[in-house]
């Protein structure tokens, strides 16, 4: 092993014990919507942030979408950790909606970077289908780089119409990245049931296993106020999630075709993550 690769797997360690939450692309699953409700996305992702949370979600989108985010970490505590991404979906009648986001995260000596391409689309009238292709990037300031390729699928069902189970496999193909001591990205099976009594009110409940990580469980709740339809629209969301123990609160404001969020996470030892997006529908 070189003097340079043990150096940099040695900054790598140490950036993980200041940031013990925080580990290579942990927080490739984000989004300001689907972090209102803890998470708890895998059965309702029917907008652009379906291609990181259930790629068969694409398959419900109508018209095309533009949906960018920034989050501040645990409000980056004094260095910058953030999260952004901006993903866009295009939907085609005949061939279901294709999607694309480019994603950054890190703190000033650690960036992360991934571009993915998904495509959702229905195999029945109630059953959907989604994988996505993501190449990643690892960047530690001084010491060089590292890449990454990554498969996920997912699958979406309604039942009963009010009813929706959805599942999503992340890095299926279990990649690695460094080359002397080769380190495995996050790889993880979310399950997820939802039941929507009327349009806009969602319950949400998932089940996540990483592997080498006990289970989390995550529930959300999702409640339009005032109805997209009208001039100003107004959604509420909460939830919860273990593993360890987080509260989220979010909200959405949405104007004719623009879509304006905010969500909140706390963090039993670390400051508030903040996150706020906007989705654009074409």
């Amino acid at each position: 092993m070189s003097l340079r690769t043990s150096s940099a797997i040695c900054l790598l360690g140490i950036l993980l014990l200041i940031f013990p939450v925080y580990a290579i692309f942990e927080d490739l699953e984000s989004g300001t919507r689907a972090e209102g409700i803890a998470g708890a996305f895998t059965a309702i992702a029917d907008d652009a942030l379906a291609i990181h949370f259930n790629p068969s979600g694409l398959a419900d989108i109508e018209n095309s979408q533009a949906y960018a985010f920034y989050k501040s970490l645990f409000s980056g505590v004094d260095d910058n950790l953030h999260s952004a991404a901006f993903n866009f979906a295009y939907p085609q009648r005949k061939w279901g909606t294709f999607g694309i986001s480019i994603y950054e995260s890190g703190i000033t000596l650690l960036s992360q970077k991934s571009l993915t391409l998904a495509h959702g689309f229905n195999i029945l009238e109630d059953l959907a289908f989604g994988y996505s292709l993501s190449g990643y990037n690892v960047s530690i300031e001084n010491f060089g780089q590292g890449y990454a390729f990554g498969l996920d699928v997912g699958f979406l069902a309604k039942i009963y119409r009010r009813w929706r189970v959805g599942f999503f496999a992340h890095n299926l193909n279990m990649p690695t990245m460094g080359k002397d001591d080769k380190s495995y990205l996050p790889r993880l099976l979310n399950v997820g049931i939802a039941y929507s009594p009327l349009p806009g009110i969602n319950s949400c409940f998932d089940v996540s296993k990483e592997v080498g990580k006990d289970f989390r469980v995550m529930a959300g709740q999702e409640l339009e106020i005032i109805p997209k339809t009208s001039l100003i629209g107004l959604t509420l969301r909460a939830g919860v999630s273990t593993e360890p123990v987080r509260f989220a609160f979010g909200c959405g404001i949405s104007l004719k075709m623009i879509n304006i969020d905010y969500a909140l996470f706390t963090h039993s030892e670390l400051p508030l993550t903040h996150n706020v997006g906007l989705n654009i529908t074409f």
